[in-house]
């Protein structure tokens, strides 16, 4: 097998250059990457406990921990007991997050963008399958 065959470079390749497009993007907030897709994640559910965002970015707990620590000491989310249940959390975002849903959205759909214009929809369904595979297998 040729070096350029192999799969773990070839995605690795791929996700560096979708990396450096977000990061160029994003550093004007401050953000990192994983900050920036916590809160996209937040933008569609306002309030989610943590364990649900653990799910929907598919990071691990303590990961998401860290992140909402940094963002909530950089004023972009807080940590509010659950009404249903006091012992439980729900992440909202704060007034700053809001006041750069715009940019930050649009940060989002552009890159996102400038990847999805190369396929067709059918495409994106069969890579899609594709990476599930991959990843539910390990």
């Amino acid at each position: 097998m040729r070096f350029e065959d192999c799969l773990c470079f070839q995605l690795a390749c791929l996700s560096r250059s979708l990396s450096r497009t977000y990061r160029d993007r994003i550093a004007p907030h401050g953000l990192t990457q994983a900050q920036f897709f916590m809160l996209i994640a937040l933008y569609e559910e306002d309030g989610a406990p943590p364990s649900r965002l653990s799910q929907k970015t598919r990071l691990d707990r303590p990961t998401v921990t860290g992140l909402l620590d940094r963002l909530e000491r950089d004023g972009w989310v807080e940590r509010r007991s659950d009404p249903a249940d006091r012992r439980s959390l729900r992440v909202f975002l704060t007034a700053k997050a809001w006041r750069h849903q715009e940019s930050l959205c649009a940060v989002y759909e552009e890159v996102n963008g400038l990847f999805m214009e190369k396929f067709s929809p059918e495409e994106w369904q069969a890579f899609r399958a594709f990476l599930d595979r991959l990843r539910d297998d390990h």
